[in-house]
Protein backbone atom coordinates (compact mmCIF):
# COMPACT_ATOMS: atom_id res chain seq x y z
CA UNK A 1 0.00 0.00 0.00
CA UNK A 2 1.38 3.14 -1.29
CA UNK A 3 0.15 5.08 1.70
CA UNK A 4 -0.53 3.04 4.89
CA UNK A 5 -1.70 6.38 7.03
CA UNK A 6 -5.63 5.82 7.34
CA UNK A 7 -5.09 1.94 7.83
CA UNK A 8 -3.08 2.94 11.07
CA UNK A 9 -5.50 5.71 12.09
CA UNK A 10 -8.68 3.41 11.71
CA UNK A 11 -6.77 0.44 13.69
CA UNK A 12 -6.18 2.78 16.26
CA UNK A 13 -9.30 4.90 16.50
CA UNK A 14 -11.31 1.50 16.60
CA UNK A 15 -9.71 0.09 19.43
CA UNK A 16 -9.66 3.70 21.43
CA UNK A 17 -12.11 6.01 20.33
CA UNK A 18 -11.53 9.09 23.47
CA UNK A 19 -8.67 10.65 23.67
CA UNK A 20 -6.11 10.96 25.12
CA UNK A 21 -5.14 7.68 23.08
CA UNK A 22 -1.58 5.96 23.48
CA UNK A 23 0.23 6.02 20.82
CA UNK A 24 3.65 6.17 20.21
CA UNK A 25 5.59 8.43 17.75
CA UNK A 26 7.85 5.98 16.43
CA UNK A 27 4.86 4.50 15.02
CA UNK A 28 3.64 7.27 13.83
CA UNK A 29 6.63 7.98 12.27
CA UNK A 30 7.17 4.88 10.52
CA UNK A 31 3.59 4.67 9.13
CA UNK A 32 4.03 8.45 7.77
CA UNK A 33 7.80 7.70 6.69
CA UNK A 34 6.61 4.26 4.92
CA UNK A 35 3.92 6.30 2.50
CA UNK A 36 4.86 7.24 -0.31
CA UNK A 37 4.42 11.07 0.40
CA UNK A 38 6.48 10.98 3.54
CA UNK A 39 9.19 8.71 1.68
CA UNK A 40 9.30 11.22 -0.51
CA UNK A 41 9.92 14.26 1.28
CA UNK A 42 12.00 12.86 3.64
CA UNK A 43 14.34 11.21 0.92
CA UNK A 44 14.75 13.91 -1.11
CA UNK A 45 15.67 16.19 1.70
CA UNK A 46 17.80 14.00 2.85
CA UNK A 47 19.49 14.11 -0.81
CA UNK A 48 19.43 17.73 -1.08
CA UNK A 49 21.39 17.92 2.45
CA UNK A 50 23.68 15.50 1.47
CA UNK A 51 24.04 17.06 -2.41
CA UNK A 52 24.11 20.57 -0.80
CA UNK A 53 26.71 19.50 1.75
CA UNK A 54 28.87 18.01 -1.05
CA UNK A 55 30.01 21.03 -2.31
CA UNK A 56 32.03 21.93 0.77
CA UNK A 57 33.98 18.74 1.08
CA UNK A 58 33.98 17.73 -2.71
CA UNK A 59 38.12 19.22 -2.95
CA UNK A 60 38.75 22.04 -5.27
CA UNK A 61 35.38 23.50 -5.43
CA UNK A 62 35.03 26.56 -6.64
CA UNK A 63 33.68 29.03 -4.67
CA UNK A 64 31.44 30.39 -6.93
CA UNK A 65 29.72 26.71 -6.22
CA UNK A 66 29.45 27.10 -2.38
CA UNK A 67 26.13 29.18 -2.34
CA UNK A 68 24.07 26.85 -4.61
CA UNK A 69 24.75 23.90 -2.28
CA UNK A 70 23.64 26.16 0.50
CA UNK A 71 20.34 26.70 -1.28
CA UNK A 72 20.23 23.01 -2.28
CA UNK A 73 20.74 22.34 1.63
CA UNK A 74 18.10 24.70 2.53
CA UNK A 75 15.84 23.27 -0.01
CA UNK A 76 16.71 19.65 1.51
CA UNK A 77 15.82 20.83 5.17
CA UNK A 78 12.54 22.25 4.46
CA UNK A 79 11.45 18.83 2.72
CA UNK A 80 12.74 17.31 5.78
CA UNK A 81 10.53 20.06 7.99
CA UNK A 82 7.75 18.76 5.93
CA UNK A 83 8.07 15.07 6.92
CA UNK A 84 8.39 16.22 10.37
CA UNK A 85 5.62 18.34 10.53
CA UNK A 86 3.39 15.61 9.22
CA UNK A 87 4.77 13.44 11.78
CA UNK A 88 3.74 15.79 14.39
CA UNK A 89 0.34 16.70 12.86
CA UNK A 90 -0.62 13.47 12.89
CA UNK A 91 0.83 12.37 16.24
CA UNK A 92 -0.91 15.25 18.14
CA UNK A 93 -4.30 14.43 16.21
CA UNK A 94 -4.34 10.73 16.74
CA UNK A 95 -3.39 11.70 20.91
CA UNK A 96 -6.15 14.32 21.39
CA UNK A 97 -7.89 15.10 18.86
CA UNK A 98 -11.55 14.36 18.25
CA UNK A 99 -12.46 11.63 16.14
CA UNK A 100 -16.43 10.81 14.90
CA UNK A 101 -17.80 8.29 12.76
CA UNK A 102 -19.82 10.17 9.92
CA UNK A 103 -21.85 8.72 7.01
CA UNK A 104 -20.71 9.56 3.67
CA UNK A 105 -23.88 11.36 1.85
CA UNK A 106 -22.42 12.43 -1.33
CA UNK A 107 -19.31 10.70 -3.27
CA UNK A 108 -17.60 11.34 -6.26
CA UNK A 109 -14.53 10.82 -8.31
CA UNK A 110 -13.28 12.70 -10.59
CA UNK A 111 -9.96 14.53 -11.72
CA UNK A 112 -7.11 15.92 -8.98
CA UNK A 113 -7.02 19.52 -8.62
CA UNK A 114 -2.67 19.74 -8.22
CA UNK A 115 -1.60 16.00 -9.02
CA UNK A 116 0.76 15.10 -6.37
CA UNK A 117 -0.52 16.96 -3.28
CA UNK A 118 1.08 17.16 -0.16
CA UNK A 119 -0.47 14.47 1.74
CA UNK A 120 -2.00 11.39 -0.27
CA UNK A 121 -0.74 8.81 -3.14
CA UNK A 122 -0.17 9.79 -6.55
CA UNK A 123 -3.22 8.11 -8.25
CA UNK A 124 -2.44 7.47 -11.83
CA UNK A 125 -5.25 5.81 -13.43
CA UNK A 126 -4.50 6.42 -17.62
CA UNK A 127 -2.49 9.46 -17.26
CA UNK A 128 -5.37 11.37 -15.16
CA UNK A 129 -4.30 11.81 -11.32
CA UNK A 130 -7.71 10.82 -9.31
CA UNK A 131 -9.47 12.42 -6.53
CA UNK A 132 -12.03 11.33 -4.14
CA UNK A 133 -14.73 14.24 -3.16
CA UNK A 134 -18.16 14.62 -1.43
CA UNK A 135 -19.50 15.02 1.96
CA UNK A 136 -20.19 13.67 5.47
CA UNK A 137 -22.69 13.90 7.92
CA UNK A 138 -21.22 13.43 11.13
CA UNK A 139 -23.22 10.50 13.68
CA UNK A 140 -23.20 12.74 16.70
CA UNK A 141 -23.82 15.96 15.88
CA UNK A 142 -25.51 16.40 12.39
CA UNK A 143 -22.56 18.29 11.42
CA UNK A 144 -22.01 17.70 7.96
CA UNK A 145 -18.45 18.83 6.13
CA UNK A 146 -16.49 18.49 2.71
CA UNK A 147 -13.62 15.91 2.46
CA UNK A 148 -11.02 16.06 -0.33
CA UNK A 149 -8.67 13.02 -0.66
CA UNK A 150 -6.53 11.94 -3.23
CA UNK A 151 -6.09 8.30 -1.37
CA UNK A 152 -7.01 4.81 -3.22
CA UNK A 153 -9.49 3.34 -0.30
CA UNK A 154 -11.32 6.74 -0.90
CA UNK A 155 -12.12 6.65 -4.43
CA UNK A 156 -14.64 3.41 -3.61
CA UNK A 157 -16.55 5.36 -0.77
CA UNK A 158 -20.13 5.64 -1.76
CA UNK A 159 -23.11 7.30 -0.03
CA UNK A 160 -24.23 5.44 3.14
CA UNK A 161 -20.48 4.63 3.81
CA UNK A 162 -18.93 5.03 7.40
CA UNK A 163 -15.47 7.11 7.75
CA UNK A 164 -13.53 8.24 10.56
CA UNK A 165 -13.26 11.85 10.83
CA UNK A 166 -10.33 12.76 12.60
CA UNK A 167 -10.26 16.37 13.88
CA UNK A 168 -7.85 18.47 15.87
CA UNK A 169 -9.17 22.29 16.77
CA UNK A 170 -12.64 22.05 15.03
CA UNK A 171 -10.39 21.08 11.78
CA UNK A 172 -10.30 18.15 9.78
CA UNK A 173 -6.72 16.62 10.02
CA UNK A 174 -7.57 13.13 8.52
CA UNK A 175 -9.79 10.98 7.63
CA UNK A 176 -10.14 6.87 7.52
CA UNK A 177 -12.62 4.41 6.78
CA UNK A 178 -14.45 2.49 9.73
CA UNK A 179 -12.89 -1.07 10.23
CA UNK A 180 -13.17 -3.38 12.87
CA UNK A 181 -10.06 -3.51 15.64
CA UNK A 182 -6.77 -4.81 14.54
CA UNK A 183 -5.29 -4.29 17.71
CA UNK A 184 -2.59 -1.58 16.00
CA UNK A 185 -0.76 0.57 18.49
Amino acid sequence: MAYPLPGFVSGILATQPNPPRQVSIAAVARTVLVGADGALYAGGGAFLIAFGLSVFVWPNTPASNIPGGLVMAGAGVLCGLVAVFRIWQVAGALRHGDAEVAEVVDAEVGRARLPGMPWGEPLRIRMVYMAARGTYLLTSSGETGGYYMQQRWALALQPGARIWVLRNHGRDVLYAPVSQPTGAS
